[in-house]
């Protein structure tokens, strides 16, 4: 199970890398504009899924920045955000390679942002942490969209199909 996580956090970096090139696009006006989904404009459900991998990160951890909130927004502007969303997903692809999977198979320990204790499976938790940013990803795919712009798609086999020609690169 490690190496989906290890390939997920790959794919996750890959996905946010060519989102954010189409979110760049965007006039700051379209990247802020109010929107009726979730976190209320693109900025900010961009900025939820930071903040959320933030918490979830702390949590996996025991380190890194852990937000009170997941519904601000820190980073107003695309390019700051875009150099937070490296950095983030640099963690993300530490933190798969360095997962130890006997820690798959126990219990994760931690607060909810309310406050509640909470205790349930370690696997499930990572798996959901992907799925969440995937989820999120597919809604601001969609809003690039509406604002214009067709953006490149972003699914687990297109990455996958371009590792596997890099690394036939490599063998040839």
């Amino acid at each position: 199970m490690q190496h989906l996580f290890i390939t997920l956090a790959g794919y996750n970096a890959w996905a946010n890398a060519l989102l954010f090139e189409h979110l760049s696009e965007l006039s700051p006006e379209d990247f802020a504009a109010p929107r009726p989904v979730n976190f209320g404009s693109l900025a900010g459900i961009a900025n939820h899924v930071l903040l959320a991998d933030r918490a979830w990160l702390a949590r996996f951890t025991g380190s890194g920045d852990s937000p009170t909130a997941i519904d601000t927004i820190p980073y107003p502007g695309c390019a700051d955000l875009l150099a937070a969303r490296r950095a983030e997903d640099a963690r993300i692809v530490d933190f798969a390679q360095e997962l130890d999977p006997a820690r798959l198979t126990g219990i994760l320990h931690y607060q909810a942002m309310d406050g509640r204790p909470m205790a349930l499976p370690m696997a499930a938790m990572v798996a959901h942490f992907f799925n969440h940013q995937t989820h999120h990803r597919g809604q601001m795919h969609a809003l690039c969209g509406e604002c214009g712009i067709r953006p490149r798609d972003i699914d687990l086999v297109f990455y996958q199909r371009q590792v596997s020609e890099m690394e036939g690169k490599k063998e040839g």
